[in-house]
C-alpha cells in the first residue's frame, strides 16, 4: 500500500467513512481507489475532477495586476478563472493556457502558483512563483517568468515579476 493510499484510508476512517477494498487490475496490481461519502470508490472522472479542484483554490481565482521585467508584459493583468483557464492582456501574449496551485513545501504558509499564457505564436510564457499574504495589498504573487529557450526548447528564465490581487 502506498503512503498516499494509507493516508487516504486513515483520513476516511477518521471521518467515519468506510473504505472499500482495492480491486485488482488485470495484471494483478491493486487499482487506486479513493473513498467518498458512503465508502464507494470514485469513478476515474470523479477522481480527476477532485484532484483538479484541489489544484485550483478559489481564493486565488480572480484578477491579478502584474508588473514584470519581461519585455511586452511590463504592466498587465491576468484573470484566473475558477475552471482553471486564464485570460490576460499584454503585448507579448495573446491568451491564457491555464493555471494551477499547490501548497508551499516545508509547511510554509501560502501557495506555489503557476500561470501559463501563450504568446502570439502559441509559445508558452509561464509565471512561476509563490503567493503570500501581504499587509498592504492582501495577496501578493512573485517569482520568475519562464519561456522556452531558442537553443534547447527547455524553459529558461527570461524575467521576474510581482503581482497582487485586484
Amino acid at each position: 500500500m502506498t503512503a498516499r493510499a494509507l493516508l487516504l484510508a486513515f483520513l476516511a476512517v477518521g471521518d467515519g467513512l468506510r473504505v472499500p477494498r482495492a480491486r485488482l487490475s488485470p495484471r494483478g496490481g491493486a487499482v487506486s481507489c479513493v473513498a467518498r461519502f458512503g465508502g464507494t470508490p470514485m469513478r476515474p472522472e470523479e477522481e480527476e475532477q477532485h484532484a483538479r479542484a484541489a489544484e485550483l483554490p478559489s481564493e486565488l481565482a480572480g484578477g491579478w495586476e502584474v508588473r514584470s521585467s519581461y519585455s511586452g508584459a511590463e504592466e498587465t493583468w491576468v484573470e484566473l478563472l475558477p475552471d482553471g483557464s486564464a485570460e490576460g492582456s499584454a503585448r507579448s501574449f495573446s491568451r491564457g493556457r491555464g493555471w494551477r496551485a499547490a501548497p508551499r513545501e516545508g509547511g510554509k504558509v501560502g501557495w506555489r502558483l503557476t500561470v501559463t499564457m501563450e504568446d502570439k505564436i502559441s509559445s508558452p510564457l509561464t509565471f512561476d512563483g509563490t503567493v503570500r499574504e501581504d499587509e498592504y495589498v492582501g495577496l501578493s504573487y512573485s517569482g520568475r517568468v519562464l519561456a522556452p529557450s531558442k537553443r534547447t526548447g527547455q524553459p529558461a528564465e527570461v524575467g521576474e515579476f510581482r503581482a497582487w490581487q485586484r
